[in-house]
């Protein structure tokens, strides 16, 4: 074996020795250990310290084999939290930034809806105040949201706010005002039955709304209503718009 070849071999050999011992020197939990997590974000229903709480157990090892992956999953775990992203801050560093859920309405009694239409499920005791209630079948959120600003959005010269909005098993609709009206729109001809209960509704009843406790809008040229205790029932039907 000539002498540069000789040498050229232990050098490997050391180089290689060497890269092994960094390896496992790296990989060891007690080297460069993790001694902050910094969470960062704008909450209403989290806390910077329950976070941390959450994602304790998971914040082992070092800063090299720490399980960014299994701190996010973690994080995910809490209804409130959207979305999280985790990365390592040299030397000794955690910087978590986490997106809180914003809800938009209330699915049925269960859960709520984000901008996106997603159900997300968290303590009733952290449901907002305020919110319309949507109920429909599963997977039907996107198309009752649309609804529901197109109906709002129809009710803005009656100043009334839709509290619920309804779609059944045999897809009819209803919806009820902040004030307890209930309105009957039933399965088709949607928008054209919320344009009459806007146009004729209020002058045919005026005042008298306040004493209605259901309205009925599935005749073809009228309407029905169904008065709250104590109050006289009446009924208009075809040729009374």
């Amino acid at each position: 074996m000539r002498k540069g070849t000789f040498y050229e071999l232990i050098f490997a050999m050391l180089f290689t020795a060497f890269l092994i011992w960094t390896g496992f020197y790296l990989l060891n939990p007690a080297t460069l250990p993790i001694r902050q997590v910094r969470i960062e974000g704008e909450f209403r229903h989290l806390s910077t310290n329950a976070l941390q709480d959450l994602v304790r157990p998971k914040v082992t090892g070092g800063f090299f084999n720490i399980d960014v992956t299994a701190v996010r999953n973690t994080l995910l775990t809490e209804p409130w939290v959207r979305d999280a992203s985790v990365h390592r801050v040299w030397p000794d560093n955690l910087q978590v930034f986490v997106t809180e859920q914003v809800a938009i309405a209330r699915w049925k009694d269960t859960g709520l809806l984000n901008r996106s239409c997603q159900i997300f499920i968290p303590d009733r005791s952290s449901f907002p105040p305020g919110l319309p209630v949507l109920e429909g079948p599963e997977g039907s959120q996107i198309m009752m949201m649309d609804k529901y600003f197109y109906l709002q959005k129809q009710l803005e010269p009656l100043a009334m706010q839709v509290s619920v909005l309804r779609l059944d098993e045999r897809r009819a609709w209803m919806f009820e005002s902040g004030d307890g009206l209930q309105v009957v729109i039933g399965r088709k001809d949607f928008d054209d039955r919320v344009t009459r209960f806007v146009e004729f509704i209020p002058r045919s009843l005026g005042t008298n709304i306040k004493d209605a406790e259901m309205i009925d809008m599935r005749y073809p040229n009228g309407f029905a209503v169904h008065w709250k205790e104590g109050v006289t029932e009446i009924r208009q039907e075809s040729g009374a718009l």
